[in-house]
């Protein structure tokens, strides 16, 4: 019998089933010392995202650019930084980790992780020249 692409999905799930199991239950221990988070742990994974891909940009654009299908390149590459970024959200929101107290920690968290994917796909597109001959 081959191999069924929904049933490799299946597994998947129960894999991430199985692993969240282990975060919904506390030892003696973690229930008499919580450990303290930190309060701006969103707004510290945003600020990084967005030097780093602020850094990625400079890198990107610091060279002139092909004028070769320039602007069918910049439809493209930020669409498909758009997908992977939704990638990103849709596997956080099933781990439960893409909830937030406030709309601004919202805004600012997704805001910076699609201007990182897209700083990504477009460094791909030009600095691998995979695509230019």
């Amino acid at each position: 019998m081959p191999f069924d692409f929904f049933d490799g999905l299946g597994f998947i799930g129960d894999l991430l089933s199985f692993f969240g199991s282990f975060s919904d239950s506390k030892s003696f221990d973690e229930n008499k010392n919580p450990k303290k988070r930190s309060k701006y742990r969103v707004e510290l994974w945003s600020g990084s995202l967005l030097i780093v891909s602020s850094i990625f940009y400079f890198i990107v654009f610091k060279d002139p650019l092909p004028m070769e299908n320039f602007v069918q390149t910049f439809i493209v590459c930020p669409i498909i930084g758009l997908v992977v970024s939704f990638v990103v959200f849709f596997v956080l929101y099933h781990l439960g980790l893409y909830y937030f107290k406030s709309l601004s920690k919202l805004l600012f968290l997704s805001g910076s992780v699609i201007a990182f994917s897209i700083s990504i796909v477009l460094c791909i597109y030009f600095k691998s020249s995979l695509f230019f001959n």
